[in-house]
């Protein structure tokens, strides 16, 4: 017997406000998996060492321990979830939009001319943004766009992460053509991408993305140095001029990585996880970072930062809540996990309360975009016009003095400081700038600096592999990365070395 009204794409499609909701829906469940939930947050954040935690739910436990030992890919893991979840998470948006592009290039009509072009420019960028964080997490990658055929594949065929990247930019770049076909369109805020805007307020935010792509992609740092600075520039000048901040609605959209980092229970706030000294050890004025960093791993002990930057010190003193942090002398986890993952610092610029489920929840930066073009005009020799991008929060929210191309002026408690005690060069300045700046915003950006920077600890992994579950049902041999002798691992640390010659203060 046949069921007329079993579900099917070519049915479903086929109704124009079916077509248009595939796409108008698609953004939730990219959302997750970019850095806005648990998986692959955690894990990510801690191995960047940007957060610390030393509990075992979210798949951060094992790859953020030091020394690095390899990521476990068996399907059989139980944190499978870390290269899982957004494997399937990023198809599954894909596949949705997808669906809808495939019927409006087939001569759908959702309702009249400027309402399809606006569902064809917002499903090119759900495609593009989807294959584009493919390509910063792992080696390989299906493209799967409208075009291909899959009824006809016997054999997928995956491409490595710069292919998926190049193919990530182009469905931007169509993205943007779509959109600028249309005279004018909007996006509301309780929908699409959760944040109401205009035609050319889209068409900003694909250029930013794009920017993104291609300056996270790298996987080491000679890669990042590759990178075509110039047209990262270019990006980010045509890019957003307002923060892209979703607005979040109670069990529709919210931020869970933004709620994590800042719990609050019945005891110590940040209880879960909590800024990493590494990222907030390079502003102490005294030695207390630089001897912690000397000291054995498994002796290291949490300490008290005095300094200058009100993000992390209030005015009233070392124990004051800074803006961005506070002090709290808590140790949330047992000591057995590793006492060099305690801190006495904890989150609260946001994701305090229920803020991480409801109003805007930042997801990428105007201070973002200013610092990622600080790094490529440093790398392009044009130091001098990244000063005042770097100094934009340093002075504002940090309230510290401004840098110069010399870096922060040579005084006592200058931030950020060299691990050796010397007051640190503008490329320092831009590292430090951009960690304190964009901590607790997503759970991914840090490791990808991280590992063009240099700055991962030793033999961490450096992307994620094809989820096991995957190789196992394309019946592919399995492997992984990460640990001593293993494929894609982190060298050791380098993080002061400059990308280009003649900046002061640089080894």
């Amino acid at each position: 017997m046949t069921n007329p009204n079993e579900p099917d794409r070519a049915r479903a499609t086929q109704q124009p406000t079916s077509a248009e909701s595939f796409v108008a829906s698609a953004f939730r469940t990219w959302w997750p998996v970019a850095g806005h939930d648990d998986y692959p947050a955690w894990a990510l954040s801690t191995v960047a060492h940007e957060i610390t935690s030393g509990f075992a739910d979210f798949g951060q436990l094992e790859p953020s321990a030091e020394p690095r030992s390899a990521w476990n890919n068996s399907p059989a893991n139980s944190r499978n979830q870390v290269n899982q979840d957004p494997w399937y998470g990023l198809y599954r948006t894909i596949s949705s939009v997808n669906d809808a592009l495939i019927s409006i290039d087939s001569g759908l009509v959702i309702g009249d001319a400027a309402r399809t072009t606006r569902t064809q420019a917002v499903g090119k960028f759900i495609q593009g943004i989807s294959h584009g964080y493919l390509g910063l997490y792992y080696d390989k990658a299906f493209i799967v766009d409208e075009k291909l055929a899959l009824d006809t594949i016997t054999k997928p065929q995956f491409h490595p992460y710069p292919e998926v990247i190049k193919a990530a930019v182009s469905e931007l770049d169509q993205s943007i053509a779509d959109a600028n076909k249309a005279p004018s369109f909007t996006l509301p805020v309780d929908a699409w991408l959760f944040q109401a805007m205009t035609k050319d307020q889209f068409v900003r935010l694909a250029n930013s993305f794009a920017a993104r792509l291609l300056a996270y992609s790298p996987r080491s740092r000679d890669e990042r140095a590759k990178v075509d600075w110039n047209e990262v520039i270019r990006r980010i000048d045509a890019g957003i001029q307002t923060d892209f901040a979703p607005v979040a609605q109670t069990d529709i959209l919210w931020d869970d990585w933004k709620r994590l980092v800042a719990r609050v229970r019945s005891g110590p706030p940040s209880d879960y996880g909590r800024p990493s000294y590494w990222l907030l050890g390079p502003a102490d004025s005294t030695n207390g970072f630089i001897n912690w960093m000397n000291t054995p791993l498994e002796s290291r002990q949490p300490f008290q930062i005095r300094t200058k930057d009100r993000r992390i010190q209030g005015a009233g003193g070392p124990a004051t809540p800074g803006k961005y942090v506070g002090y709290q002398q808590a140790t949330i986890f047992a000591a057995s996990r590793g006492t060099y993952r305690y801190s006495y610092y904890y989150f609260l610029r946001w994701g305090t309360g229920n803020s991480w489920q409801s109003g805007p929840q930042p997801a990428m930066t105007t201070t973002e975009m200013d610092l990622l073009k600080a790094e490529a005009l440093i790398r392009l020799g044009r130091a001098a016009e990244a000063v005042p991008l770097i100094n934009k929060t340093r002075v504002a929210n940090g309230q510290l003095p401004p840098v110069t191309v010399d870096g922060p002026p040579n005084e006592p408690g200058c931030v950020p400081r060299k691990l050796n005690g010397g007051c640190g060069s503008l490329w320092d300045a831009l590292r430090y700038e951009k960690g304190i700046e964009l901590v607790g915003m997503s759970g991914v950006t840090a490791f990808f600096d991280a590992r063009g920077w240099q700055t991962l600890a030793e033999n961490s992994f450096t992307q994620l592999p094809v989820p096991g579950r995957e190789l196992g049902t394309l019946q592919l041999d399995l492997y992984t990365f990460g640990g001593p002798g293993g494929q894609s691992i982190a060298p050791a640390p380098d993080p002061e070395k400059c990308p280009v010659t003649g900046l002061a203060r640089c080894p």
